[in-house]
């Protein structure tokens, strides 16, 4: 990313971690448990520290409503890697067993 995240770049990144982590909870939805009522939920991205500065900022900026509390979401990135098989033809007139 640039050097100064604009507000554009933050709010694409904000949307981009809802719905990560609304995946997240719909596949375990026992993380909702350990998540106080009224809570502010922070989505920070582990690999990116210039985002995180900037999401802080603007939560820090933001006033709680009464009762409510922080909550600060980690979100990393995890790619699975999935073997496929491919097969391959070849057309002979004659077959060439081993």
């Amino acid at each position: 990313m640039v050097n100064r995240m604009n507000s554009q770049l933050v709010a694409d990144k904000i949307f981009e971690l809802s719905e990560q982590f609304n995946r997240y909870v719909f596949d375990h939805p026992e993380i909702l448990d350990t998540i106080p009522d009224k809570a502010v939920l922070v989505l920070l991205d582990v690999d990116d520290p210039e985002f995180n500065k900037a999401n802080l900022a603007l939560t820090e900026a933001t006033p709680l409503p009464p009762g409510g509390q922080r909550v600060y979401v980690e979100m990393q990135k995890r790619v699975r890697t999935v073997q496929q098989v491919h097969w391959k033809a070849d057309i002979r007139s004659f077959p060439q067993l081993a």
